[in-house]
């Protein structure tokens, strides 16, 4: 085999910005064959709607993390298949709750199927949340492993917080990983240039058990709806967001189609194209008890048919 294929692995916490940094990226990379493997953690495919374009050659892995025995298999055969595509690069956007503690295990099983050994990892790149990251991190521990375990650290949102709170999530970093590169972001906004370089020499943690399992995972729903008032969907968002890790999916506000964004508190809508049936996927904070405060709230608050689905 000739050049091999550079393999980015993107990480961070659910909102963090990864599809918005990959969205970017995207766009500067003409004249190179790319390759994106996407993992959502839900059944519902939302962030590929996104992304999906004709000149990228891109693969979807669902229902959990590509780090948990539920999905590795599925994710070193995935790999393993992309990399008889002949691309220049392939990112790999991790779920937000994924731990990449065990990467080089699974890398290595890829060159037990593809013994040329195709890939060279290019970098972990971690996307961190300047506005929720330090709660998030104190609540669990696969946001701390991805710190840990990244070659660099984009601090994103720093519009949004002051410079007490960047630095003090520079600091967090330093605390758990004192080699990885620290670059601070705006929608998650970099120059290619910088992938270009070589990551290598900014220190790998050592490979370790990963946190994600079956029994970790936390529970995802979600919903179907026709239109809606934009002012009653905000109600109801409000009024679950607390009980939810995150909440993203599109729908027709007040008679037009918007992306619906739900992290660290903020919601965020955006115009985008005819997605056909309105939906929102949910990550739960609270278990199963999610299922009732969705249909009870949207009773109270939204009045109007949906689907409820687990």
């Amino acid at each position: 085999m000739g050049k091999k294929i550079r393999l980015y692995i993107l990480t961070g916490f659910l909102g963090s910005g990864k599809t918005t940094f990959l969205r970017h990226v995207l766009t500067q990379l003409p004249g190179r064959r790319v390759g994106v493997l996407q993992n959502e953690f839900g059944k519902l495919s939302i962030d590929g709607d996104i992304l999906r374009s004709g000149d990228i050659q891109m693969r979807e892995l669902s229902s959990g993390s590509i780090f948990c025995s539920c999905l590795q298999l599925k994710f070193v055969q995935a790999l393993a298949e992309m990399s008889d595509q002949e691309l220049d690069c392939l990112f790999v956007e991790s779920s937000g709750l994924a731990d990449p503690s065990n990467l080089f295990e699974i890398l290595d099983a890829v060159n037990v199927l593809r013994p040329n050994q195709p890939y060279e990892l290019a970098g972990t790149i971690c996307l961190v949340d300047a506005v929720a990251f330090l709660r998030d991190a104190s609540e669990l521990e696969a946001v701390v492993r991805q710190v840990v375990h990244c070659n660099i650290a984009l601090v994103n949102k720093c519009d949004l917080v002051d410079q007490q709170r960047v630095d003090q999530v520079h600091a967090q970093i330093r605390e758990w990983n004192a080699n990885c590169l620290v670059v601070d972001t705006v929608n998650a906004a970099i120059s290619t240039s910088l992938l270009d370089q070589d990551l290598s020499h900014y220190e790998w943690a050592p490979s370790e058990n990963t946190t994600n399992s079956v029994d970790t995972k936390p529970k995802t729903f979600s919903i179907e709806f026709g239109d809606v008032p934009r002012g009653r969907m905000s109600a109801f968002l409000d009024s679950v967001g607390p009980s939810c890790y995150r909440i993203k999916g599109f729908g027709i506000l007040d008679g037009s189609w918007q992306q619906i964004d739900v992290a660290a508190g903020r919601t965020d809508y955006k115009p985008c194209a005819d997605q056909g049936t309105g939906r929102l996927v949910f990550i739960s904070r609270i278990g199963i008890r999610l299922i009732r405060q969705i249909k009870d709230d949207w009773d109270r608050l939204v009045q109007l048919p949906v689907t409820l689905h687990n």
